[in-house]
Parts: structure tokens; sequence; C-alpha cells
């Protein structure tokens, strides 16, 4: 995907429009866009979803690292799956200094020829951030505006910052929950030192297509690997190392069970489904290799 420019934006077809980060394109993000699909094929337009990148946050704070999770691409591809096309517009200081009038009159109406709008109660758009759905009502009156409430989940609001703090603490089930689907790693098998193979259990050392992609807590992980259309049981070790002297960056190796080949130069994706442990560090290759063989033995999808 190539975001656009949004001078450069430009449709002939009306459109009902969603939009929103859409970071994750979690359970709360779906209500949204199912909202929007129903209705455009009810009445016979196009559905659109607008979206952003890089992601507003890091753009104002340009010295924190924002973290996702879903990257560009990933989320166009979650959203196309729904059957609404997406539209990215690259959000820099022309974009961030569109006052909302301007961007409701030059973005929504000129550009995508929108004729409904659906968004969350929390976005907001425009200079400031101060444009919203009740300004949108404004310009287009109430029954064009649809403000979606936010998915409830056991009693804790479905959120990009939900499933962020779950992952965080390694909760990758209830991540999943919020999500609607497992959550994911994605990337390049890349050549690594060899100490899996060394141990007995080689793995793909993976370089993410997203260096901002979140990672949950540092431990072992039992999922399912994706290479194409092949699925594979597989264990996952997202960390520092710490028994080889320890990383300043984390790696991401997955074990795909009974498959040793060459993977280098493959992408591959890692569904993250239980926490099998913390990770920690062994006093002896030996140990940490009989670890490895128990945490395979314990992962049965």
């Amino acid at each position: 995907m190539t975001p656009l420019d949004w001078k450069s934006l430009s449709r002939s077809r009306p459109a009902l429009v969603a939009l929103g980060n859409f970071d994750g394109v979690h359970l709360g993000h779906r209500r949204i866009l199912e909202a929007l699909r129903a209705e455009a094929d009810r009445l016979k337009l196009d559905p659109v979803a607008l979206t952003f990148e890089p992601h507003p946050r890091a753009f104002f704070f340009p010295d924190k690292r924002t973290v996702l999770l879903t990257s560009a691409r990933e989320k166009e591809e979650l959203i196309a799956a729904l059957g609404i096309s997406v539209v990215t517009l690259v959000f820099d200081s022309g974009l961030a200094g569109l006052e909302a009038g301007d961007f409701i009159r030059e973005i929504l109406i000129r550009r995508l020829q929108g004729r409904r709008f659906f968004l969350g109660p929390d976005h907001r758009f425009g200079k400031g951030a101060v444009g919203n759905a009740e300004w949108l009502r404004k310009t287009f009156g109430s029954d064009s505006i649809h403000e979606i409430a936010p998915v409830e989940q056991h009693g804790e609001t479905v959120s990009s910052s939900a499933i962020r703090h779950h992952l965080k603490a390694g909760r990758v089930e209830e991540a999943g929950a919020m999500l609607g689907r497992f959550y994911s790693l994605r990337g390049e098998v890349v050549r690594g030192e060899g100490r899996g193979r060394q141990l007995g259990f080689p793995t793909a050392n993976l370089r993410l297509e997203e260096e901002r992609k979140a990672l949950p807590a540092f431990g072992v992980y039992g999922g399912e690997a994706r290479i194409g259309d092949d699925r594979f049981p597989a264990v996952g070790n997202i960390g520092l190392r710490p028994t080889f002297a320890g990383e300043k960056i984390p790696s991401v190796e997955i074990h795909l069970r009974g498959i040793d080949e060459d993977l280098y130069g493959k992408e591959l994706g890692f569904e993250l489904r239980r926490f099998i442990r913390p990770e920690k560090a062994f006093d002896s290759g030996e140990s940490l290799r009989r670890q490895i063989a128990e945490d395979v033995a314990a992962w049965r999808p």
C-alpha cells in the first residue's frame, strides 16, 4: 500500500465513509465497519474506510515510540476482507494543519464524495482535533451520521489500548478475544546465529514487517505458524535471550514442529494462542534444551 497525499485523492462515485485510525481492526472497529457495509449494501453505494499513515500519534509525538497492533498493510487487508475499500492518507503537517471545516469540505465532500459517515464516539479530526460527530451533524444532518457505540466485553471496553495492555501482561487469549482473532506477528525469515538448531530445535528468526508492532510480555508462546496457505503447530520465543548474555533488541524466534527446511526469505506469520512461560536465563545450554523440549511437548493446539 502507498498512502495518498490528501490533495491527490479523487473519487467520482458517491460513498459511505467510516473514519478512524482502526489500529488492530478489533471488535469495536468491526462494529463500525460492519454497520457501514450493511448500510452501503442497502443504499447500493460504495463503502469506504478512511484511515491514516503514519498513526497521528507518531506524527505528533515523534520522540515517543508509537506501538501498533497492525501494520498498515495488515490493517488494509483486514478491512478489505470485510468488503470495504480502504483509503489511507499520509498524515503529515499539511493534513494535521487542515481545519475541521476544511477537512469536511475538501476531503469528505469534494474528494471522497461522502454521503453518510460512520465513526466511534472518540474519533476526532481537523486541526486541534476539534472535529467530531457533532461537527458532521451540523454539515450533513443527524440522519447521515452514525456514531457507533463501543463494544463491551466482560465489563471492559474493547479498545486498542486495552489490547496492548493485555499483550504487555502476556494475556494473549484476552487480547485475541477483543480482536476477534488471534494476535499475530508477521515478517521475513532471516538468518540468525543457529543456536536453536544446535540445541536440536531449529527456529525461524523473524524480521517483523512493522518495527513498531506491539510485542507481548517476553516469554514462550504456543501458536500456529503460517507460510502461504500452509499452517503448522509452532512454539515461539519472544525476548532478549538472557541465557546467551542477553540482547538489547528483542528477537522473535519460531520453532515449527516437524519442519526442518530452509525458510530463509519466506514470509511467516505466527498466531499467538497461549502463554507457556516467561523468559528466563538458564545455567547451561543443556538446561535450556531440556526446557525447550518441555515447551514443545506442552503445546498441543
